[in-house]
């Protein structure tokens, strides 16, 4: 059971891009190209808007450019 902060807009988006880790001699996918995360949309009011995206085992902070380089909103989350 993923755990999400209560601050920010609820949505879930598809990851465009597979991101990978090197961990020693190992490399590990943190997000996988066409799987669907939940994610959190934070705007404080400020000029920054930030998003956080929760995988399976690693959650990631990022900007809006950086979330549109890998990932794309699908809908906000319980709306149908």
């Amino acid at each position: 059971m993923i755990t999400i902060a209560n601050v920010g807009r609820r949505h879930i988006c598809r990851c465009i891009k597979t991101m990978n880790i090197v961990i020693g001699k190992e490399q590990r996918d943190l997000f996988t190209k066409g799987h669907i995360y939940d994610c959190v949309i934070r705007d404080s009011g400020h000029l920054q808007v930030y998003y956080k995206i929760y995988g399976n085992e690693f959650d990631l902070s990022c900007t809006k450019e950086e979330f549109e380089e890998s990932f794309v909103l699908i809908k906000r989350k319980g709306m149908r």
